[in-house]
């Protein structure tokens, strides 16, 4: 899911809406389990006795004569090439069920998923969401708890920062697909000189040895050695509230807090790289264009994007092949138990939809391993189902990177706790917050006190 999206219109399309629609008993979002380095540590309690993701289910009663079923199912362009590719296996375990994938453009996507399922008239009986606007949609009730989800899939084989994202007060309304975090890309050429002047053996995974690397990087080159969105809510959420430890919502889902001291320190560290420390570049989407204008031009030496940028960098500068190493982000203390949050796509099933057995048969077909890692090749998003990684495609080098990018995303993974989804309209006023503050127009408390003071109840 890609970055600097506008959220303005919608937001006020969102608010509209959700008034029709009926209103749904807020939650408390589970707490993460706890991260170490050691992947083990990052698992998720093991499920009661259940068969595994990976286990083919029963395929449900085939419809009698003269009574076959359509399922109707929801993506946009990139999860709907998987879907089709996945559906005649569906189909031939499911006689006399067609499914009919139907395939929309991302931005409009979003719109017309808010309207249709908020209506609750002429909705898909299953539904990809994704965690910049599926928040909303949980909140007002216009998906089904998938209440089979702990019992008929093994919630052990999924990373926990991607099956947590899609929970509400303890209730799952989504399965994962694929996980979405930001890293930060960096002109490999250029920092590992910077790097071999500082006596650096390994890229910094705290702020401080990253605030050094920058500042050697600034003096040898003459230019910012990173790129800062001038607002973007979900790289700083992403990237810098939740490993220092803060979060949007309080634990008991009542009350958004992204104003308490943790989120003032992670927008003063936002901010600071720009205009303190002296080592970013403020970027605005709507004025200078993609960070690739930068990129291609050799000035864009940093940038903070999730692995489907991998995709854009080589194919907007080619030339720079070899070039750019990829890393967790740097931001926090050392052995802090997050480097990131996730977000990523996921499947659900609107209230009123017409097949929702039907739809959930097709929701644990579609987690097999199998058919995640047939997302992996078409789609390239790494699943959340971690028994789709020892597939051999997760240790193909990426000859961009020279590294397998998928078998070091996946790794990294373990260390991204789930992302809490907000309202659209909190996404829009945390943007402006970011921007006042970037900008100087106001301090980072005061921004923030001001967007939390106009953000919708939860209840």
């Amino acid at each position: 899911m890609k970055t600097n999206r506008s959220f303005k219109l919608f937001s006020l399309l969102v608010v509209a809406v959700l008034l029709l629609a009926a209103c749904g008993g807020p939650a408390t979002q589970e707490a993460p389990p706890a991260v170490t380095d050691a992947p083990v540590a990052t698992e998720v309690p093991a499920a009661p006795e259940a068969p595994a993701a990976t286990e083919a289910p029963a395929a449900t009663q085939p419809p009698q004569a003269g009574e076959a079923k359509e399922l109707v199912v929801w993506g946009f362009v990139w999860t709907a090439d998987w879907l089709d590719a996945i559906a005649p296996q569906f189909e031939a375990e499911h006689p006399g069920v067609k499914l009919k994938v139907e395939r929309f453009e991302y931005e409009p996507y979003q719109d017309m998923v808010l309207t249709t399922l908020a209506s609750g008239e002429g909705v898909p009986d299953v539904v990809t969401l994704d965690p910049m606007w599926a928040g909303d949609l949980i909140r007002g009730q216009t998906v089904l708890p998938l209440d089979k989800a702990s019992t008929e899939l093994n919630v052990a084989d999924f990373v926990p920062g991607g099956w947590n994202m899609y929970a509400w007060q303890g209730v799952q309304y989504g399965v994962p697909l694929d996980l979405d975090f930001n890293l930060l890309f960096y002109r490999k050429d250029v920092y590992e000189q910077a790097m071999q002047t500082l006596g650096m053996s390994e890229f910094p995974t705290n702020t401080d040895d990253f605030i050094k690397l920058a500042t050697e990087v600034v003096k040898e080159t003459g230019k910012s050695a990173l790129l800062v969105d001038q607002g973007d809510y979900y790289i700083w959420y992403q990237g810098f509230l939740a490993p220092l430890g803060g979060n949007l919502i309080n634990d008991e889902g009542t009350e958004y807090v992204f104003n308490n001291d943790k989120g003032v320190e992670a927008l003063q560290l936002y901010a600071d790289l720009v205009n303190k420390y002296k080592v970013g570049k403020l970027w605005n989407f709507d004025t200078d264009g993609d960070v690739m204008v930068a990129v291609s031009a050799g000035d864009g030496l940093g940038v903070m994007r999730g692995s489907w940028w991998a995709t854009e960098v080589a194919a907007g500068a080619p030339d720079q092949a070899g070039k750019w190493g990829v890393a967790p982000l740097p931001w926090g203390a050392a052995g802090r138990p997050f480097d990131a949050a996730t977000g990523g796509a996921c499947l659900s099933i609107p209230t009123n939809a017409k097949e929702p057995d039907l739809a959930w048969e097709f929701l644990k077909f579609a987690m097999r391993t199998e058919n995640q890692i047939e997302y992996y090749k078409i789609v390239a998003g790494v699943p959340s189902l971690k028994t789709s990684w020892s597939d051999p495609a997760f240790d193909e080098v990426n000859e961009y990177f020279g590294i397998p990018l998928g078998r070091k995303v996946a790794e990294w993974s373990l260390r991204a706790m789930p992302m809490q989804l907000p309202s659209k309209e909190v996404a829009d006023l945390i943007n402006e917050a970011i921007t006042k503050t970037t900008t100087g127009a106001a301090t980072p408390k005061e921004a923030l006190d001001e967007a939390q003071s106009l953000t919708p109840p939860l209840e």
